[in-house]
């Protein structure tokens, strides 16, 4: 049924099964008397004698939270279903799961690092013309992110995800694509849970739903397209009118069609080979600092052209340097694996606006070797810190490592923070290195 049905319509199937869903939540208020007693050197005698006076608090009305979807008509037809279950009941369910392996994860041999990368190139070639994604951490990208959990203890499927917020010219709104090997047949046709089956030549089915859900009184609309490949894979497409964060749009800024086309780009398949030379993905990358304002894309594309002429003889980065992008919790950042001479290190580029300049000579933190710290003609303070670490990831001995930091807090409140990490023996860049690149001119935000 159509969201533009109306309710009055005449023409009733004789079954009509609802699917209009009600959640309420109920708070519940517990009223706690607060006593508040005068300590007097010569209590009165009315003050001791008289009965106390107690207030009953007035209970509140439990706030309703309404949650409803489209109603769904049963007994039903569905183009490209020869017959059509009836619908199931709703249920909630939650579920927590945690990254232990990244993209190593041993349960799941077809999905890596470089296979993640190739995935993602295949569904941002596969976006039709116009469609504008989010500046946004990586993660938010895009991207497709580790599976999570442990294939023999979790009872859900495990999938790697991919997800942004897009504009296409004024539309805004969300995409969201998962990718998972199965060896379960094809569902049934259930009803109210798509709209039309699609059978391609090379035996592809896909499943496409537009429809919509409203909590407290509000709208999202929503398309979806479901891909059960030949290979074994299921690809889901799902495209809502609201971008993360912010209210519905009233437009969903995909068509079916183009949902349809980017779950079965040939690229994004289980099987789908990973070209040679395909590279590991991008470091995640979060900041942290007292305050961390957004800094926007111009901005970030400004300061990264920066960053990527600055001359790094004999190192060997596995991306250009500059390819800066907003931090998990603001500001800019990025992360590169540098080789010297053989050996690995992490260098990491953080940029803030709008931080304070240091006021007291830097302090040491725990595991601090060197602290030190100078004042520039400028104004800038720079601060050098040095520490040696251990982790350990319960399997093995304890690995060692060192970070090198260099800060530099700028007058206009630019602060920033360039740090190599090594694993013992190997050495973090030198402070020369690292100096070369927190005080490049012109590596400063214009608030």
């Amino acid at each position: 049924m159509s969201d533009n049905d109306s309710e009055g319509s005449a023409d009733r199937p004789s079954r009509a099964v609802s699917a209009w869903t009600t959640g309420l939540v109920c708070v519940s208020i517990v009223a706690c008397g607060v006593i508040v007693g005068g300590l007097l050197h010569e209590p009165e005698p009315e003050l001791t004698t008289a009965p106390p006076t107690t207030t009953r608090a007035v209970p509140l009305e439990p706030e309703e939270h309404t949650y409803l979807t489209p109603s769904v008509t049963y007994p039903t037809q569905i183009p490209g279903c020869d017959t059509v279950d009836p619908p199931a009941d709703g249920e909630l369910f939650g579920w927590a799961a945690v990254d232990e392996f990244g993209y190593d994860n041993p349960g799941y041999p077809w999905f890596s690092g470089p296979k993640a990368v190739a995935m993602s190139a295949a569904v941002h070639d596969a976006l039709p013309s116009g469609v504008v994604l989010d500046f946004a951490p990586i993660d938010d990208s895009l991207f497709f992110q580790p599976i999570l959990g442990d294939p023999e203890t979790t009872e859900f499927d495990n999938f790697t995800n991919a997800r942004a917020s897009l504009r296409r010219g004024e539309h805004a709104g969300s995409l969201s694509v998962s990718v998972r090997p199965s060896d379960e047949p094809i569902p049934p046709c259930v009803a109210g849970q798509l709209e039309e089956r699609r059978h391609l030549a090379d035996t592809t089915v896909v499943d496409t739903q537009d429809s919509w859900s409203e909590t407290d009184g509000v709208r999202t609309l929503s398309r979806s397209a479901t891909a059960y490949l030949p290979d074994g894979s299921v690809v889901t497409a799902n495209a809502t009118d609201a971008p993360d964060g912010n209210d519905p749009t009233g437009t969903v800024p995909l068509t079916i069609d183009e949902l349809v086309t980017l779950v079965t780009v040939p690229g994004v398949r289980v099987t789908a080979a990973v070209p040679p030379g395909t590279p590991q993905p991008p470091e995640p990358c979060y900041f942290v600092a007292d305050r961390t304002p957004q800094i926007d894309e111009a901005t970030a594309r400004r300061l990264g052209a920066v960053l990527s002429e600055i001359p790094m003889e004999g190192l060997v980065l596995d991306r250009p340097l500059g390819q800066l992008l907003p931090g998990s919790l603001g500001g800019l950042c990025q992360k590169v694996r540098v080789t010297a001479d053989g050996q690995q290190t992490l260098l990491s580029i953080s940029i803030d606006a709008d931080q304070p300049l240091p006021t007291e000579p830097a302090r040491p933190f725990d595991h601090d070797d060197l602290v030190s710290d100078r004042r520039l003609a400028d104004g800038s303070v720079v601060e050098l810190r040095e520490s040696r670490f251990g982790s350990s990831d319960g399997t093995g001995p304890m690995t060692q490592h060192t970070d090198r930091t260099i800060t530099v807090t700028r007058p206009n409140g630019t602060k920033i923070e360039v740090s190599s990490t090594a694993d013992s023996p190997t050495e973090p860049l030198s402070t020369t290195q690292l100096e070369a690149i927190a005080l490049a001119p012109g590596l400063e935000v214009q608030r």
